[in-house]
C-alpha cells in the first residue's frame, strides 16, 4: 500500500508546474532524516510479512470464477467489527476492488521462537476475512488471475469504454478501480499524460502444437467499433495488455524488517539485492496473462515500466557517503506521479514542506526498497528494508515458508559475516532469467562463491554442490548456534527449510509450473495456449481446496 494523503490529486500538468519544489522537498526531507537518524543505533530487529490477497467468487451453475469487486464493502465490516486494540492483524485497501492488504498488526522479533507465529497469523487473516463472505466467495493467495483482462472477468460485470476510460484501456473497466482510493487511478493518469502514451506491454505467448503460428491477439471480441486503434503497439506472436488493473492486480509478499542502525542497513541491503532474483525463481506463479499461457512465469516485468547530480550534491554537502547519496539521488531521476493540492500553495507558487521523501520513494518500485526512517514524531520506525520480489503461494504454509527462510539468510549473513555481493548488471540479468517459463529447472544464475562469481543452479545456490556450502547449510548452521530451541519450533522451521530444499531441486514444482501441468492435463486444453472459463473454473476450484487444506497439503506439487 502506498503513501495516502489527503486533499485533491493534482493533474500532470499541475505536478509538472511545481516538480522541482517537490523534488527539493522530499530532498530537504531526507536530508533532516538523515541528520536525525544517521547515528541511531541499537533498534531492535523487527519484521513483518504484507500480503495481497485476491476475491473471488465461484458460479458453480455455469462454472465460472470471476474476481470479486468487493474490497472497499469488506473493509468496512472489518473495522466495524474487528477491535483494533487485541486483533493480532491489520487490512488495508489496494488499488484494485478485488484485493485486500493484509499484516501481523505486531512486527516479530528476532527471536527463534517467533517464527511459527507467521503462518498462524497468515492462517488467521485468511479465516477472518473467510468470516465475512458469501458461501461461494473466498479470500485466495495468488499472484496474478488468469483471465484479468478478458469479458465477464469480474462480478459484478462490467464492459470495457475505452473511449471514457482514464487510461483508454480496451480490456479492463475503470469499475476494478477501489472506490475512495484515489491514488493509483491518478497516478496511472499522470504516467498516460507524462509519457504520451497509454499502457502497452506484449507477453510473449507459450506455443503449444495447436497454437497459430503467426499468433495474433484479437480482440474485436470486446464489441468496440474500429479496436484496433486502441491497441496499435501489440506485437505478432505476443499477448497485449493495455491496463494497468493487470498490473496493479498483482499480488505479491512482501517482508520488510527493521535493522538495528544505518550501517546494519546498508549492509543488509547490499547483501539482499542478490538475492532478489533467487527468491522470485523459488516463487513465481505467473504462467498465464489474458487467458493465454506464456513464456514467462512471473509478474516482474509486467510491474515494470543515469543520477541526478543536482540531489547527489546536495545530499553530499550534508554529509550523506557519497555511495548512498547516489542511491538516492538515483531515485530522483524519476517524477512525482501523486501529489494533492494540499502539498502545494499554488498562490506563492512554493510548496509547503508536506510532500515527504516517503511520498516519492514509495512511488518507484524497485525489487528492494531502502526506507529511512520517518520524520513523523509519533513513530520509532528505524532504518528498514523492503524486500518485494516474491510472487504469492497458494498456501499459508509456502508463504510462510519463503517469509522465515529470508528472515533465517538475513540473520546468518550478519551472523557469519557472508559477502554475497555481484555486480548490478548481473542482477539485472537474473531478474530476466528468473521469470523465464520453468526458470527453477532451466536457468543458471550469477553467484558468488567464495571469493569468485559464477553461473549456478537455484539446486546449487540453496542445496549447495561439491565445493560450495549452499544457503540451507548456512542457516542450518546458524540455526545450531541456538541451545535452547524447542522441539516443536525447530521441526515447523525445519520443514520450510526442507519444502524450499525441495522445490530447488526441482523434487516439488512451483506454482506456476504446477499451473502448466495442471492445464496441460486438462481434458479441455486443446494445447492452443488458451485458458477457457471452465479450464480456469476448474483449476480454481483446486486451488481453494488446497489453499483450505481440503486435500493434502503440497501433494499436489511432487513432480513426476
Amino acid at each position: 500500500m502506498g503513501v495516502l494523503s489527503t486533499g485533491r490529486p493534482l493533474t500532470w500538468k499541475e505536478i509538472v508546474e511545481v516538480r522541482t519544489l517537490l523534488k527539493n522537498d522530499a530532498c530537504n526531507d531526507l536530508i533532516k532524516i538523515f541528520r536525525k537518524h544517521s547515528q541511531r543505533k541499537n533498534d531492535p530487529f523487527l519484521w513483518g510479512d504484507e500480503i495481497e490477497y485476491s476475491l473471488v467468487r465461484f458460479d458453480h451453475e455455469n462454472q465460472r470464477v470471476q474476481l470479486l469487486l468487493k474490497a472497499d464493502e469488506l473493509l468496512t465490516k472489518l473495522n466495524e467489527n474487528l477491535d483494533k486494540e487485541s486483533c493480532p492483524v491489520e487490512f488495508h485497501a489496494e488499488d484494485c476492488n478485488f484485493v485486500i492488504e493484509g499484516i501481523p498488526s505486531i512486527p516479530y522479533s528476532s527471536e527463534i521462537s517467533s517464527f511459527p507465529l507467521v503462518e498462524t497469523n497468515m492462517k488467521l487473516r485468511r479465516e477472518i476475512v473467510q468470516r465475512f463472505l458469501n458461501p461461494n466467495e473466498f479470500i485466495l493467495t495468488f499472484s496474478a488471475f488468469p483471465r484479468l483482462g478478458c469479458l465477464h472477468c469480474t462480478y459484478p460485470e462490467y464492459e470495457s469504454d475505452p473511449l471514457n476510460s482514464f487510461e483508454y484501456s480496451l480490456t479492463c473497466s475503470d469499475y476494478y478501480k477501489t472506490p475512495e482510493y484515489p491514488r493509483t487511478m491518478f497516478l496511472n493518469k499522470n504516467v498516460i499524460e507524462r509519457r504520451q502514451g497509454k499502457v502497452s506491454v506484449n507477453v510473449p505467448i507459450m506455443k503449444d502444437t495447436n497454437t497459430s503460428d503467426p499468433f495474433e491477439d484479437d480482440l474485436s471480441s470486446y464489441g468496440v467499433e474500429n479496436w484496433q486503434k486502441y491497441v496499435e503497439t501489440r506485437q505478432i506472436n505476443h499477448i497485449h495488455l493495455d491496463s494497468s488493473s493487470i498490473g496493479w492486480g498483482c499480488s505479491c509478499l512482501q517482508v520488510t524488517l527493521q535493522a538495528s542502525s544505518f550501517h546494519e542497513s546498508l549492509l543488509l541491503y547490499d547483501q539482499l539485492i542478490p538475492l532478489t532474483p533467487i527468491f522470485l525463481s523459488l516463487s513465481t506463479s505467473c504462467p498465464i496473462w489474458r487467458g493465454f499461457l506464456s513464456e514467462v512465469d512471473s509478474r516482474w516485468n509486467i510491474l515494470i515500466f543515469s543520477i541526478c547530480i543536482k540531489i547527489y550534491e546536495k545530499l553530499i554537502e550534508n554529509n550523506c557517503p557519497s555511495i548512498v547519496a547516489k542511491h538516492f539521488a538515483h531515485l530522483f531521476i524519476r517524477d512525482p506521479l501523486y501529489v494533492t493540492d494540499q502539498q502545494v500553495n499554488f498562490e506563492s507558487n512554493s510548496s509547503i514542506n508536506l510532500f515527504k521523501f516517503e511520498n516519492h520513494n514509495s512511488m518507484i518500485w524497485n525489487s528492494l526498497r531502502f526506507k529511512p526512517p520517518v520524520t513523523d514524531e509519533m513513530t520509532s520506525l528505524g532504518w528498514r528494508i523492503e524486500f518485494r520480489p516474491m510472487e504469492l503461494q497458494i498456501t499459508d504454509f509456502e508463504n510462510a515458508a519463503l517469509s522465515v527462510f529470508l528472515i533465517l539468510l538475513t540473520r546468518s549473513i550478519l551472523s557469519f559475516e557472508i559477502d554475497l555481493r555481484i555486480p548490478i548488471s548481473l542482477i539485472h540479468e537474473n531478474m530476466q532469467r528468473a521469470q523465464v517459463k520453468n526458470t527453477i529447472e532451466q536457468m543458471k544464475f550469477y553467484f558468488r562463491k567464495q571469493n569468485h562469481i559464477c553461473e549456478m543452479t537455484i539446486d546449487e545456490i540453496i542445496n549447495g554442490s561439491e565445493n560450495y556450502f549452499g544457503l540451507k547449510s548456512l542457516v542450518l548452521n546458524y540455526l545450531n548456534s541456538f541451545e535452547d530451541i524447542d522441539i516443536s519450533t525447530r521441526q515447523t522451521i525445519n520443514e520450510y527449510i526442507e519444502f524450499l530444499s525441495q522445490r530447488a531441486k526441482g523434487d516439488l514444482l512451483s506454482n506456476a509450473m504446477w499451473m502448466r501441468k495442471s492445464i496441460d492435463t486438462h481434458p479441455l486444453y486443446q494445447h492452443d495456449s488458451i485458458v477457457n472459463e471452465q479450464i480456469q473454473y476448474d483449476l480454481f476450484r483446486q486451488i481453494e481446496q488446497i489453499a483450505n487444506q481440503k486435500q493434502l497439503n503440497l501433494s499436489h506439487l511432487i513432480s513426476n
